[in-house]
């Protein structure tokens, strides 16, 4: 489970206010993230959601009209988080991965392991999350997807032999992580992640590098 952090020090801390709310809604964030990975969000209550961020259900009402309100952010909070820590830091250094695509599985596995409930909430099978969820779940396979396509056309100028891909390509290889993703931690658990980063390496280069038809 993901810790809360991210807590106000006690007595005068010097914050603005600013920051101070910044604090409480990440807060409220990341404990709907653990709570609706630990239990589903149906289950939960405003309870619940202010007793695990550490603030008042009034402070809860200054950030979020409802709780629905509340488990889109977090959708949309957990995806930004897993695509800033896959992608933020760009191609990797020459010499560090055997390619590109090592480097992103390599990150994504590490991501699973350090902040788990975040890869969960965003792999998660979104039907029973709700309509406003698919959606958001559907933008960020795709903007992964948009990743792989403009990565790739960066190798293509380098390399010209190889071949572009398309989007629809790029989705079938976030789709086949992800798939790979939720069979394993609901088979075997976390524990199990580390080991699947050879065969999702090799499942996104056969399908990069496979023929066009």
């Amino acid at each position: 489970m993901v810790s809360t952090t991210g807590s106000l020090p006690k007595g005068r801390h010097g914050l603005s206010r600013e920051q101070v709310a910044a604090s409480q809604r990440t807060r409220l964030l990341r404990a709907a993230v653990e709570l609706g990975t630990e239990r589903g969000f149906a289950h939960l209550t405003l309870s619940d959601l202010v007793g695990r961020a550490g603030v008042a259900r009034s402070t809860f009402y200054e950030h979020f009209a409802d709780k629905q309100q509340c488990f889109l952010a977090a959708f949309d909070y957990a995806s930004d988080r897993v695509l800033e820590h896959v992608l933020a830091d760009g191609p990797p250094a020459p010499g560090e991965y055997a390619t590109p695509v090592h480097a992103y599985v390599a990150r994504l596995l590490d991501l699973c392991l350090e902040e788990p409930a975040l890869v969960r909430l965003v792999a998660a099978d979104a039907g029973g999350l709700g309509p406003a969820v698919s959606v958001r779940q559907r933008s960020a396979r795709s903007r992964l997807a948009d990743y792989l396509v403009a990565a790739r056309a960066s190798d293509v100028r380098d390399e010209p032999a190889l071949a572009p891909i398309s989007h629809l390509r790029a989705l079938a290889i976030v789709g086949a992580i992800t798939e790979v993703l939720q069979f394993t931690l609901h088979e075997s658990g976390l524990e199990a992640l580390p080991a699947l980063e050879r065969e999702l390496t090799t499942i996104a280069l056969a399908l990069l590098e496979a023929p066009p038809t």
